[in-house]
């Protein structure tokens, strides 16, 4: 339930980067806030921090005698993460050029009082009345976050927070239609059109208040998802030709045992290659049993792999180097990614060559396509593609929204990459040269769409030409022709909340998908 947290994410990157990009490089008149915040020690900074196109953008003053000035160019009103830097104080506020005053408290800084903002006015009337819904549900929120729930437990919780959700959407629908002029009614409104294909978008505004309308806010978002619209197709339009297929639960599968699965591949002759956490590889036979398993030589954590032709490995590792950083006044030592390793290995685990890719970090997901290998860099937000003997470089296919750590693709018969686009709730398409050919999809409640924070979180293409996407919280398997999407039925909730799902599909066209706690599901077609 990360509800309120992503809303405030989702509004400042937008409101931040349009800022940002319409800014003048020379104001004469811009923002200045002032103000006094009581019982801060002298020498304190204070941060006032938005995100932009280039990522966050902050900034400061020293809080001296309880005072402090900080200036500014905000020609659109912003709303901005206002904190004691290295303390848990923080509030939210709307920042606009014109005079703005803050008075605080260090004891309660999130009830500060602002004034000079006409926007942070509006904002705080729906503040006051989004906290007063959140205040009613407090306790069940704090059941959710206990640790030790189980599974059923939790699900209950979260039909006890449905009318919660429901109570924000009204509000929200309030709030444009009440105060359509204001950056908060167009911020809620981008946030609706967020997943969202562009003729869809269009729709939506279009019945909105012609304020909403013309807000420079929305105008951009618009302008952003036209550009990015010149490829999209209808489900009807790519599936016109792919006849109808229906898939079902293998029962006779001994799969429920392989737990601990991290990835997936396939061999020619219809085994699976396996990864597990611990770096462990196996190779799965057609009954669901471990032929044999075997550990590679890996220089950092085991992530995701390729089966080549040949039936050669590309167990993929991503190699971490210890950071120091300074969080809230402490320094704390964590592990980041640095690299990738790829390790080739014949089929009974013995090496065979060994090298680092550039300009990636992460390996969420690999295919081998010909001469090359194409990675899913999650921290990048790219596929690359670099030769599979040297690890050479080549086309780098960008613009990807990844979320909850997870970013994967597939490739069809016609060599055509299909990425798994979560954080943008599309499938799309590209060619073998990097380009992008096709996408589709958008965030909704219909079977055809994709629901939850952010799906699909897999994708893979059928012999056939069908399509079929795998969803999270709740776990949803869809098979894509002609005849729209097809759930397939009998598949339990594979992972809790924002995990992701590997999946793989063998030669002839059965579906694998991996659990680490359910081990892995066989899907056979039944037409």
């Amino acid at each position: 339930m990360k509800f309120k947290l992503n809303l405030l994410v989702v509004l400042a990157a937008m409101l931040g980067m349009f800022a940002c990009n319409n800014a003048k490089k020379e104001t004469k008149s811009g923002m200045i806030l002032t103000g006094t915040i009581a019982g801060v020690a002298d020498g304190s900074k204070l941060e006032l921090a938005h995100y932009t196109a280039g990522g966050m953008q902050k900034d400061t003053a020293i809080i001296k005698e309880g005072k402090f000035e900080i200036k500014g160019d905000y020609p659109i009103p912003t709303l901005c993460y206002f904190a004691i830097a290295e303390t848990n104080n923080y509030a939210q506020i709307y920042v606009e050029n014109a005079p703005i005053t803050v008075t605080a408290d260090i004891k309660d800084f999130s009830n500060m009082k602002v004034t000079g903002s006409k926007e942070h006015d509006t904002y705080a009337i729906y503040q006051k009345e989004s906290n007063e819904i959140r205040a009613k549900y407090k306790d069940i929120m704090a059941q959710l976050y206990k640790p030790g729930n189980t599974k059923e437990q939790a699900d209950e919780l979260m039909k006890k927070l449905e009318p919660q959700q429901k109570e924000m959407e009204a509000l929200n629908e309030k709030f444009i239609m009440e105060y359509p002029a204001s950056a908060h009614a167009a911020s809620l409104v981008v946030r609706e059109l967020s997943g969202k294909n562009y003729k869809e978008a269009q729709k939506m505004v279009a019945a909105m208040d012609a304020q909403l309308q013309k807000n420079p806010t929305i105008v951009n978002t618009l302008a952003e998802m036209a550009k990015k619209s010149e490829k999209d197709v209808t489900i009807d339009e790519l599936m016109a030709n792919v006849k109808n297929v229906s898939y079902k639960v293998d029962t006779k599968y001994a799969g429920k045992e392989l737990k601990d699965i991290i990835y997936l591949g396939t061999f020619k002759n219809g085994n699976l290659c396996a990864l597990k956490k611990d770096g462990t590889v196996q190779v799965i036979n057609a009954k669901g049993k471990v032929a044999k398993e075997f550990k590679a030589n890996l220089s950092g954590q085991a992530s995701s792999l390729a089966v080549d032709a040949d039936d050669s490995i590309y167990l993929l590792c991503t190699i971490q180097e210890e950071v120091e950083k300074k969080v809230r006044g402490r320094k704390i030592k964590r592990m980041m990614p640095k690299a990738v390793e790829c390790v080739v290995l014949d089929v009974n685990g013995k090496e065979k060559a060994k090298y680092v890719l550039k300009d990636v970090i992460t390996a969420t997901g690999a295919r081998i396509i010909g001469s090359k290998i194409v990675v899913a860099d999650y921290r990048g937000a790219k596929l690359a593609m670099f030769d599979k003997t040297n690890g050479e470089a080549g086309p780098v296919m960008k613009d990807m929204r990844p979320c909850c750590g997870i970013l994967d693709f597939s490739v069809n018969a016609k060599n055509e990459i299909l990425v798994a686009n979560l954080g943008a709730f599309r499938v799309q398409g590209f060619n073998f040269s990097g380009e992008s050919i096709l996408t589709f999809g958008q965030r909704g409640k219909t079977l055809n769409d994709f629901h939850g924070c952010c799906n699909p979180v897999s994708v893979a293409s059928l012999n056939s030409g069908a399509i079929v996407t795998v969803e999270k919280d709740p776990t949803r398997i869809k098979v894509y022709s002609s005849t729209g999407a097809k759930q397939i039925a009998g598949i339990e909730e594979l992972v809790k909340g924002c995990s992701y799902i590997p999946m793989i599909v063998d030669g002839k066209d059965n579906l694998y998908l991996a659990s680490a706690e359910k081990g892995i599901v066989k899907c056979v077609s039944v037409n």
